[in-house]
């Protein structure tokens, strides 16, 4: 008895709401007869389309800071009203019908910061949904290269914001009006793949609010690099370069290598510099602090081998020749700096002037040689070299701080 009580109740579900091929054909054709899709979809031509667009980001495929391009892939969520494309639910018993793009109106949305060529959205392989009411829905997926100014200031710890901003070519705002949706963000995450030189922080987006404006929709990705890999393979061989820069005050004089140590490590400095120099973009608007340092670390790299090149100079000068005053100056501060022999001491050797009726220092020519000379500019030049790479380094320590909070 159950049995035919199910047969008779599904028999009637089934002639009630069964829909046949032909009654899909015959509604399609019934609605586009006199249908142009040429023509914006509303009775009254003088009232707009209210279109609504949304952002649905599936991969940030790269961020080329050269070029200062965004690649991403994605596709639009588009929906409008179409009141020409509108039937009776109750009596057809269809909730929906699918029309390829070329068949029906659809807005001519183009990337309006694109790099590449310009073209319309979508293609001949969509199909567009479409609902009784006469409300449309677009998807169309693609890869968007769009135009994206970087700010490489605080470089690799910098954050980009990029704009990806769509417009209705050929319609003013007042036939076309694109908008964004009214509940809900405007960029949603779909299938989304984690990328692994940039992360997202945010999302926005936003409209051309003036009536007489074109009709856009710009949505905002917050930009952050994930700096580890720029930490390990440029920062932290340049800093540990500039502590190696400073041993050339520490090989002797005699041993023959200064000088070419001294270059190689002023070109290995040149080769980072590179490096670095193509993964920035041409700018002169903005400057990687990370490069300025580098041109510090090399003007260094530049000093000490002039330093080497005269002090080998000098440690190979005749002894018969006399040291100088100003080279004297630079072996008592480098005993004072020693305490080999204190300033206090330097200060006591004094002999009496007559016509000033005062002490004046008593001046020892015979005491310092011009290897003492040589090494007291190793060892003050490493000190004050040292000096100056710590404040440097300090320095674009604390920038770069300011730059990630």
């Amino acid at each position: 008895m159950k049995l035919v009580v199910f047969i008779v109740v599904f028999s009637k579900v089934c002639t009630v709401y069964g829909i046949t091929v032909e009654d899909y054909k015959n509604l399609q054709k019934h609605l586009m007869t006199n249908y142009s899709n040429k023509v914006r979809p509303v009775k009254n031509q003088d009232h707009a389309v209210q279109v609504t667009a949304s952002f649905h980001l599936s991969d940030i495929n790269d961020v080329d800071a050269v070029q200062q391009q965004l690649v991403t892939t994605a596709y639009l969520s588009i929906l409008w009203i179409d009141e020409l494309l509108v039937w009776d639910q109750e009596i057809t018993n269809i909730d929906r019908l699918y029309f390829k793009q070329k068949d029906i109106w659809t807005p001519d949305i183009v990337l309006k910061n694109g790099v590449k060529k310009f073209e319309e959205l979508g293609g001949e392989v969509y199909y567009l949904e479409v609902f009784p009411n006469g409300e449309v829905h677009w998807m169309p997926y693609q890869v968007f290269e769009s135009k994206c100014d970087m700010d490489i200031t605080y470089f690799p710890f910098d954050t980009q914001v990029c704009d990806i901003t769509f417009i209705s070519w050929s319609f003013f705002k007042l036939e076309v009006n694109m908008m964004l949706p009214e509940s809900g963000p405007p960029v949603y995450f779909y299938d989304f793949n984690e990328n692994s030189v940039w992360g997202i922080e945010s999302t926005g987006g936003r409209r051309s609010q003036s009536h007489i404006a074109d009709s856009t929709v710009t949505f905002t990705l917050h930009l952050r690099r994930k700096p580890l890999y720029y930490v390990m393979n440029l920062i932290l061989p340049v800093v540990l370069l500039g502590v190696i820069s400073l041993l050339v005050f520490v090989i002797p004089a005699d041993a023959g290598e200064k000088m070419s140590f001294a270059v190689t490590v002023f070109l290995s400095f040149a080769v980072f510099l590179s490096i670095i120099s193509m993964q920035l973009p041409v700018n002169s608007e903005n400057t990687s602090l990370l490069g300025v340092y580098l041109v510090f670390q090399m003007s260094i790299a530049v000093a000490i081998i002039i330093i080497s090149a005269f002090q080998l100079r000098l440690h190979h000068r005749c002894e018969e020749r006399k040291v100088g005053t100003f080279y004297r100056g630079i072996v008592n501060i480098e005993r004072c700096l020693r305490c080999v022999k204190s300033c206090s001491d330097n200060n006591s050797k004094k002999k009496y002037n007559w016509r000033n009726d005062s002490y004046e220092p008593k001046v020892d020519y015979d005491d310092v040689s011009w290897k003492d000379v040589s090494s007291a500019i190793d060892f003050v030049c490493f000190w004050t070299m040292l000096f100056f790479g710590i404040i440097a380094t300090t320095v674009l320590v604390v920038y770069m701080n300011n730059g990630i909070s």
